[in-house]
């Protein structure tokens, strides 16, 4: 007997553990603990009341794991236990939470998934289809460019600068609109790009075991773009005293992704971002 189960009905211990395990062997890691779930869930607009767990006798085997912002809908995460793959299961778990959406308002679905992965081939049979390429860049080496200083800005400040690149000349995708970065609240340093004396841009970035990461930076003049980045690269290398420095799911088509190019980061991984209208 095939039954679906809310995921907000279900403890967020035994739902993480479950993403993990299906995740286990997929080409990009995922390692989410309570406190993670719990930031992503509200910094990506993740609706537990709309995500859902696929129960087969009595087992769970499987989770759609769907985010809302009218009238688009995200699935944030998606899977089925490795027993259970190839055999009709992920069908009827997508089938059930593309109608719930629908219910919902939601008119266009929007994933990510890593190119080429057989998962790429199930969402085009359920008519999926690739909008545009993201890439993933990384870089050890260490810039020699001018040096910003950083002021502090508070998110709200953030945002009214990112929606309004948004309306004009940015498109970025869902983990670094406007909205997500206003929703991310203190998980991220939020900083103000200043030379001399001058507000440059904005950035916003962290720190972790592996070295520094930037969530999202633009320049107010869009034709500075690559140089701004270039020096922000360098600036935040001098600040944090790190080398390493990564820049995620940055889309084809967002000025980003050619300033991080010129920059000379290091592509290394490859997505496709997927629609269904």
């Amino acid at each position: 007997m095939i039954e679906f189960k809310k995921i907000s009905d279900t403890p967020l211990n035994k739902i993480v553990s479950l993403v993990n395990e299906v995740f286990a062997d997929y080409v990009i890691p995922v390692k989410w603990d309570v406190l993670s779930f719990q930031l992503d869930v509200k910094e990506n607009s993740i609706s537990l009341e709309d995500s859902f767990l696929m129960i087969v006798d009595g087992e769970i085997v499987g989770f759609s794991i769907n985010a809302i912002r009218l009238p688009r809908g995200r699935i944030d995460a998606f899977g089925v236990k490795k027993y259970f793959r190839e055999r009709g299961v992920g069908g009827a778990l997508l089938l059930y939470s593309l109608d719930q959406l629908k219910w919902k308002g939601v008119k266009e679905v929007i994933l990510e998934v890593a190119a080429g992965d057989r998962a790429a081939k199930f969402y085009d049979k359920y008519g999926f289809v690739v909008r545009r390429t993201l890439r993933s860049f990384y870089t050890d080496k260490i810039m020699s460019a001018p040096l910003y200083k950083f002021e502090r800005a508070t998110i709200g400040e953030i945002y009214e600068e990112a929606i309004e690149n948004e309306k004009s000349w940015r498109r970025p995708n869902w983990q670094r609109e406007a909205m997500t970065l206003k929703l991310s609240d203190d998980r991220y340093d939020h900083d103000f790009v200043i030379e001399n004396g001058q507000r440059k841009g904005y950035v916003v970035w962290g720190v972790n075991e592996n070295g520094a990461f930037i969530i999202d930076a633009a320049p107010k003049n869009k034709d500075e773009f690559n140089q701004f980045f270039v020096n922000l690269l360098a600036s935040i290398q001098e600040k944090a005293r790190v080398s390493n420095m990564l820049l995620m799911n940055v889309p084809e088509d967002d000025p980003l992704h050619d300033a991080a190019m010129a920059a000379e980061m290091r592509p290394f991984i490859l997505q496709w971002e997927m629609s269904k209208i």
